[in-house]
């Protein structure tokens, strides 16, 4: 079985609320997690994007970057704890 895919969002705490609630309402497309790490001073919550659904993820995302103070997102290593290189 693949493993999710883990991306990283810089936001608010009260804006990632507001991205869980639109994300969790695309059944199985991503779980948003309230788990973060700080990147140069940056907050970065997890999130974990299903097999198969990353070119959709990718898509609301951009829908919801015209919404939502999202400052920056990468995609993560696997889904390790710590984010990718770069």
């Amino acid at each position: 079985m693949t493993s999710a895919i883990v991306y990283w969002i810089e936001a608010d705490e009260d804006e990632i609320h507001f991205i869980d609630g639109v994300v969790s309402a695309y059944d199985g497309m991503a779980n948003v997690r309230r788990d973060y790490i700080l990147r140069d001073g940056r907050q970065y919550f997890k999130v974990f994007v299903s097999p198969g659904m990353e070119d959709e993820f990718l898509e609301l995302l951009a829908r919801l970057k015209a919404c939502a103070a999202i400052r920056d997102t990468f995609r993560g290593d696997r889904d390790d704890a710590a984010p990718a290189a770069g």
